[in-house]
């Protein structure tokens, strides 16, 4: 089960069914309403619904624990499963790993919002240093940011993004398709940058146990002499 004293990270999960017990946790602790599917799930392990603003926002998560990155296939589920239980919602995909900047541009063409262990490591530093890295996220995740940080404004500007959607009136003109056409590009180009830093990320991590390793095999030698 959750616990903040994990900093918002799932530390002690072991398996699919520990992680997604977490995420109905941290979920619960926000004030959501989640519920597990259990059973044939469809693609759906979590449904959080949420009044906010005078509105109900409901999501239909599916939870991935895996020792690798995540390919296609969740999305996949989310996006069908969502459908199957009344699309009357919006589809996430949250995986303790990363994701391909291929992956996560298929994902924002299905239009499944992705919380990775990019966003957790986020999540994480906001509980233990109160520090936002990103005002920016739109969604599930500014919602979560949002709430946590106590800041009504987040929360607000990460639900405006729905109602954008649904009044949003699609352009055919050459110069909307010329104006489509980049703001897919600098997406593209956005998410090769966060993929970028989460390698890094994990190469800092890896460098670190790498130490950590060296130091304690040296100790051990010293203590052998």
């Amino acid at each position: 089960m959750f616990d903040k004293t994990d900093g918002f990270m799932p530390q002690n999960c072991m398996s699919g069914y520990d992680f997604e017990l977490w995420v109905q946790g941290f979920m619960t602790a926000l004030k959501f309403d989640a519920k597990r599917t259990k059973g044939d799930d469809n693609g759906v392990d979590i449904i959080a619904t949420l009044e906010k603003g005078g509105i109900q926002l409901k999501y239909y998560i599916q939870c991935k624990f895996h020792n690798r990155p995540v390919g296609k296939t969740p999305i996949q589920e989310a996006y069908t499963g969502c459908r199957f239980f009344g699309n009357d919602g919006y589809p996430v995909v949250i995986t303790n790993n990363r994701m391909s900047s291929e992956t996560k541009a298929y994902a924002k063409q299905m239009g499944v919002e992705l919380i990775t262990e990019y966003q957790l490591n986020e999540i994480s530093l906001l509980v233990k240093t109160g520090k936002i890295v990103n005002e920016n996220y739109t969604g599930l995740m500014g919602i979560i940011l949002g709430k946590l940080a106590k800041r009504p404004d987040l929360c607000k500007k990460a639900i405006e993004v729905y109602d954008k959607k649904q009044n949003k009136v699609e352009e055919t003109t050459d110069k909307e398709q010329i104006k489509n056409e980049l703001i897919n590009t600098f997406d593209q180009a956005n998410l090769l940058l966060q993929e970028s830093a989460e390698l890094q990320m994990r190469a800092n991590a890896c460098q670190q146990q790498a130490m950590s390793l060296q130091k304690e095999a040296l100790l051990r030698n010293l203590n052998c002499l």
